[in-house]
């Protein structure tokens, strides 16, 4: 429960579009992240289309790595500053305009929700994330992303 609420802080704090100082962001896009000068690399992943249960699939739009960054202030103005941890985003198509209750991201033993772009720690080369579909507290895995560099 504490990995699940300290995801979910983290996720809050990703969407937020403010210039506000010591809270880690993210990149909405590749191309955000390239501009902000945190971008690392494109990952792919096995096939685009996902399940997302209920006769549905949604798409991956954007995989990408970058530095985890956070704004700060030096002398008046406002920076970009990495930090030494890499994440992974993940942009959707249709589900990351319109979260969900049921169906979740599962990386690392952690829970992510449909927030824009999922981002989690950047661990290897070849990384699994499962879509998970949670009802009455069981959990029932629906699909698999395997990311590769």
């Amino acid at each position: 429960m504490r990995y699940f609420l300290l995801s979910l802080l983290f996720l809050t704090t990703c969407d937020l579009d403010t210039k506000k100082t010591g809270m880690h962001k993210c990149s909405q896009s590749v191309e955000e992240s390239k501009r902000n000068g945190v971008f690392r690399h494109v990952l792919s992943v096995d096939n685009p289309i996902i399940n997302i249960g209920d006769n549905k699939t949604d798409t991956v739009k954007q995989i990408w790595v970058e530095d985890m960054w956070q704004y700060e202030r030096e002398n008046g103005k406002t920076i970009i500053k990495k930090d030494s941890i890499q994440q992974i985003l993940i942009l959707f198509g249709q589900l990351s305009d319109k979260p969900s209750n049921t169906i979740y991201l599962k990386h690392s033993g952690s829970y992510f929700g449909w927030n824009r772009v999922l981002f989690s720690s950047f661990q290897s080369d070849r990384d699994i994330v499962f879509v998970v579909k949670k009802v009455n507290n069981k959990e029932k895995i629906i699909d698999t992303l395997v990311l590769t560099k």
